[in-house]
């Protein structure tokens, strides 16, 4: 009997990876600040964003430490994310059937829990998403094993216990919220016994908290602050938050009804029918992040993400009220029928939008690609300021100024005096600290329009003087893509250089009609101009007369058709080609 069960195991498997692959190839932008992270750790640098003052943009330190490992041995660390994600998954649903097979010996009762879970597009999805999920629910697994265990009497457990949570507490920062929920219902159950509770605080409250503090030091003394970026860009506890997380929960429960309806059902049943002690322990759980999760404004990625955890905890909830439930006088007919609706609510699940939005989000992989292209394009000191902080800043490695906040010391420690009121995590921006840094490159999402992207940044950078003056709105092609970048046209990197006698300018300044365009080509941006259409620059603060037209593309200018004029320190160059050229720069000599 027991082989037939590692057979049903194995098709469990086999949804799970048919999951996997109908999600992929997806990949969350925030798994790509993580591995920016990860290779600068790899590469000597450190656990920072930038060179200079480090920042902790990232919240899942034991992730990005175990992605780090797989890098070292020269993995890919978007392969690196998916391997660890899908291993982490896989020991889940091993714990789960193992914790399953010593608990029943009907096969209905052990396949259940285990369907519902790998049908659950959230299992899937996260487990190539790249981000820390996985992980987080593969010790939460472990954790609320070792609790039934314990409640079971078998204190031999609470090391292994505390272990886990120690672990998960370094996982996530609001992972050390289990510790909170476990040691003080161990301690309540154990009430009367002074040794016991003794024991519970040494392990199951102190070896966590070890973990912890040790996370805080290293915080401290590396990065200078007791708190991550994460939770200064992302956490504010306002009426529109807690409206915006309630909404995401209701929304969450309906779009996994099945699961979620069968799990509260049976926590109900075996709480308050049952007083099952290791019940009252999921369901104080639920309540415990259900209310942390409405608190913070729910979350903003595909397939409910952030009701994982109550996903997971309702899966245990199913096993607790699977105890006391029969199949042995169903039919074959009607558990057929079980198994049949069991998959079709799988199915069905494929089409909820919060699901299906993991098919349609690939704009990462355009992100990554105007990475690689821009890496190939510009200097590696070029700086380039974005609000897609993970992609970009990931492919292209160049130093980066997140204009959102996450990965920036200055911006979330001056919030706007509306923050909690806007959309979670893109509330912040400071348009006068950006040109103050005066990036080479600015780039919203992954190569919008300004006009298009409504963030509080975008709108702030559009009204800025300095943004208006000094940055080319410029169309650039690969041959898969079109990109809007804002390029600064007195930059170092991408601009004007200037020497006494002579100024130097790249192409792809040039404007035209609303159909001019540059190209990525062979490691450079060059414009295309055609012939007879008018393209036109104009510098401000050019001092001397007389200049003429000496280079074109380091060669000859004949075909260009180029003129100018000045008004005093202000000059006007037009362009109108007698055929199609390809331009890279001109070269302007000044003969005063």
């Amino acid at each position: 009997m027991k082989s037939v069960y590692y057979f049903y195991f194995l098709l469990i498997l086999v949804l799970f990876f048919l999951g996997c692959a109908y999600y992929y190839p997806f990949i969350s932008d925030d798994s790509l600040i993580s591995l920016r992270y990860a290779q600068r750790f790899i590469d000597g640098k450190g656990l920072s964003w930038n060179d200079g003052h480090p920042v902790e943009g990232y919240s899942n330190l034991l992730w990005v430490l175990l992605v780090s490992l797989f890098g070292k041995f020269n993995f890919d660390l978007i392969l690196s994310s998916r391997i660890l994600g899908v291993l982490c998954s896989i020991g889940t649903l091993s714990i789960i059937f193992d914790y399953l097979k010593n608990r029943f010996t009907e096969k209905e009762k052990i396949f259940i829990p285990l369907i519902l879970l790998a049908t659950t597009p959230c299992f899937a999805v996260w487990a190539i998403g790249g981000l820390e999920q996985p992980l987080y629910i593969l010790l939460l697994t472990l954790v609320l094993t070792e609790v039934s265990k314990i409640i079971e009497r078998d204190f031999k457990r609470l090391f292994f216990l505390a272990l886990w949570l120690g672990l998960l507490a370094i996982t996530r920062p609001d992972g050390f919220l289990f510790t909170l929920t476990t040691a003080g219902f161990l301690v309540l159950l154990n009430r009367k016994e002074k040794f016991k509770i003794l024991r519970i605080i040494l392990t199951v409250g102190l070896i966590p908290a070890l973990f912890l503090t040790g996370q805080l030091l290293f915080r401290y003394s590396y990065y200078g602050e007791f708190v991550p970026n994460t939770a200064l860009v992302k956490v504010k506890i306002t009426l529109h938050h807690v409206l915006r997380g309630g909404f995401y929960n209701f929304k969450a429960f309906f779009g996994t009804f099945v699961l979620s309806a069968a799990g509260f059902y049976f926590l109900w049943l075996s709480v308050f029918k049952k007083k099952d002690l290791f019940a009252a322990f999921l369901l104080l759980n639920v309540i415990a992040w259900g209310a942390y999760i409405t608190s913070v404004g729910g979350d903003i990625f595909p397939a409910y993400r952030q009701y994982y955890v109550v996903i997971i905890l309702l899966i245990f909830a199913t096993i607790c009220g699977l105890k006391y439930i029969s199949f042995k006088k169903l039919s074959n007919f009607w558990k057929f029928m079980l198994f049949f609706v069991l998959l079709l609510n799988g199915v069905l699940q494929h089409f909820i939008p919060a699901n299906h939005s993991a098919i349609d989000e690939r704009w990462e992989f355009r992100g990554m690609q105007l990475g690689e292209n821009l890496k190939s394009a510009f200097p590696k000191h070029t700086l380039i300021a974005v609000t897609a902080a993970g992609c970009i800043p990931y492919s292209s490695q160049l130093p980066t100024v997140d204009m959102l906040g996450l990965n920036d010391y200055y911006i979330p420690r001056h919030p706007p005096a509306n923050f909690g009121n806007g959309p979670l995590a893109h509330e912040l921006g400071d348009a006068n600290y950006v040109m103050k840094r005066n990036p080479d490159i600015i780039i919203f999402n992954t190569g919008n329009r300004a006009e298009d992207v409504q963030f509080n940044i975008t709108q702030q950078l559009m009204k800025n003087s300095l943004f208006r003056k000094n940055y080319i709105e410029s169309s650039v092609y690969d041959p898969n893509n079109q990109y809007i970048l804002y390029l600064n046209k007195y930059s170092e990197n991408t601009g004007i250089k200037r020497s006494d006698r002579k100024i130097v300018v790249p192409g792809y300044l040039f404007s035209g009609d609303q159909n001019s365009f540059s190209v990525f080509k062979n490691g450079d941006i060059l414009k295309i101009l055609e012939p007879f259409k008018t393209y036109y620059l104009i510098l401000d603060d050019v001092d001397g007369a007389n200049w003429v037209l000496e280079l074109v593309n380091n060669g000859s200018n004949k075909d260009l058709g180029f003129t100018f004029t000045q008004d005093k320190r202000r000059l006007f160059i037009k362009i109108q080609p007698r055929k199609k050229i390809y331009l890279k720069s001109l070269v302007l000599d000044s003969g005063t």
